[in-house]
């Protein structure tokens, strides 16, 4: 970690929000200027793509391209949620400036192998991201200029 860089869990990040599910948090890191967003657990089809909604809006209203997306407890994605992602959510997230993604992935599991399928259909495309298996690496990376 470079000198002066904070860990995630520190102040900077404002609490949770009200519209905060047992499955998602997302929360403004003001220190790196970037979303966070923490996967908790099981989300159905629904609750996942609603929950992809709020981090756009979260990106929006901070007006920041930067998200660091904690998937290390995030399960599997059907293949429709996949494909919604490439075509639905990735436009959507450009359009509000979506420039880098820091993915924190779990060493092993359903949510890495996802996650992995996820990016190699859209990442590095249209915007920089990698993968980490922590946080604090991936707050580091995203908030590099």
């Amino acid at each position: 970690m470079r000198a002066g860089a904070q860990c995630y869990r520190e102040p900077a990040l404002s609490p949770p929000s009200k519209g905060d599910d047992p499955w998602l948090s997302v929360q403004w890191d003001a220190a790196h200027r970037c979303v966070y967003a923490e996967w908790r657990g099981f989300a159905n089809s629904a609750e996942f793509r609603a929950g992809l909604l709020r981090i756009v809006e979260a990106l929006r209203d901070h007006q920041s391209g930067l998200l660091v997306s904690d998937n290390r407890r995030l399960e599997g994605i059907t293949d429709q949620d996949q494909l919604w992602i490439r075509d639905t959510w990735t436009p959507l997230a450009v359009s509000t400036g979506l420039t880098r993604i820091a993915v924190v992935v779990a060493q092993r599991g359903l949510g890495k192998i996802a996650s992995q399928e996820v990016l190699s259909q859209v990442g590095m495309r249209v915007f920089a991201t990698r993968t980490f298996t922590t946080v604090s690496e991936a707050t580091e990376w995203v908030s590099e200029t």
